[in-house]
């Protein structure tokens, strides 16, 4: 049997609702095993008692602080010098870290037995003895866990899926600090067939053991598409902007009908032509539901380095027939209302919206 304390992120700081992120937490620590586990709340941690418990899935939890394996021992000093013998290594110094006097005491054991140093500033390894009710716990590594706040705790948010690094960024973001994000993909194919067999399910199979997520929704742009074939040269290099409206309110009608609070899309402020201020008001301008853009002031290193710690650096590398890409080549960063007013009326851009939502796709994650 393994048995893993676990410490609590922000989740501390909560007053009297604190024991709704406990109970939601406890949950999502529940979905990330196979196996049956038995927990026990304690003040501000959480301790899991289960076989074989995966670590790796644990630590990717959101509102973990720190995870650590313990010995459970009575609370005497013959049992806890016992435990903290067996998880002292050999020929690294030392340092005890614990309650009232035990300190001394455990260390003068520790250093005689094992005939090591003792190193109070910087030990190469550490105990840690916690002492609860008539147990104590002993462990000697605390591994980080994510932090921020249990999925389920922050409402329902719609994600727009690109398949490119600031999507799944922003998507996972917005897990950690407690939404439950599911995503919506806009495509080029004749059907969801071959989205299915694209880097897209990888992506949205990966996410969803990390934000939770419960359904893949699927929205072919072929209806706009086929309406800006022949655009007149003033209008064409606002298509871009009017499908990223396009995209917005097709979510917008999406999370009216399943409950979504907010959409989320992956746009860091100058970062490309769409992503000028100009044109993200434009885009804003289109709804009434909040959009959500975690990335705003992030530079795409930083957002390639978290893709990367996510562990899909490799698979949004590979390459896939974006949207945006096959659209406006050299596409306004200055959004001209009137040009896009002009546009949208004659495409009948209403008709659009309502025809691409009709035929969404929905899979189950």
């Amino acid at each position: 049997m393994d048995t893993i304390l676990i410490r609590y992120a922000e989740i501390a700081l909560k007053g009297a609702n604190r024991h709704i992120f406990e109970d939601q937490l406890i949950k999502n620590i529940k979905l990330s095993q196979k196996s049956p586990l038995q927990i026990i709340k304690l003040q501000k941690q959480i301790l899991i008692t289960g076989e074989k418990i995966d670590l790796d899935k644990l630590k990717q939890v959101f509102g973990i602080a720190w995870l650590a394996p313990v010995i459970i021992t009575p609370n005497d000093l013959p049992s806890i010098a016992k435990a903290a013998l067996k998880l002292t290594l050999p020929k690294l110094t030392f340092a005890v870290r614990a309650h009232h006097g035990l300190e001394v005491t455990l260390g003068d054991i520790v250093r005689l037995k094992k005939k090591i140093k003792v190193d109070l500033s910087h030990p190469q390894q550490t105990i840690y003895i916690s002492i609860i009710d008539h147990q104590v716990l002993i462990y000697n590594q605390k591994i980080p866990g994510p932090g921020g706040l249990p999925v389920g705790t922050s409402g329902k948010i719609l994600c727009l899926l690109s398949g490119g690094f600031d999507s799944i960024a922003a998507a996972y973001m917005l897990a950690k600090r407690g939404a439950k994000v599911d995503f919506l993909h806009f495509h080029v194919f004749p059907n969801a067939d071959q989205v299915l067999k694209s880097k897209i399910k990888t992506i949205t199979d990966h996410l969803k053991n990390l934000t939770l997520s419960c359904q893949l929704f699927l929205a072919s742009y072929t209806p706009f598409q086929m309406q800006v074939l022949d655009l007149p040269p003033d209008l064409v290099k606002q298509e871009l902007v009017v499908y990223r409206r396009l995209m917005v309110r097709v979510g917008e009608m999406l999370a009216q009908k399943y409950g979504y609070q907010a959409l989320i899309l992956g746009d860091s402020l100058g970062q490309v032509a769409s992503q000028t201020l100009e044109n993200i008001v434009a885009v804003d301008e289109a709804v009434k539901i909040p959009l959500f853009r975690p990335l705003i002031g992030t530079d795409k290193k930083d957002i390639i380095d978290l893709v990367r710690l996510i562990g899909l650096e490799a698979v949004t590398n590979q390459p896939y027939k974006d949207c945006c890409s096959l659209i406006a080549t050299h596409p306004s960063t200055i959004a001209n209302f009137k040009k896009i007013a002009s546009l949208e009326q004659k495409i009948k851009i209403n008709d659009i919206i309502k025809e691409i939502a009709a035929h969404v796709e929905i899979f189950n994650l």
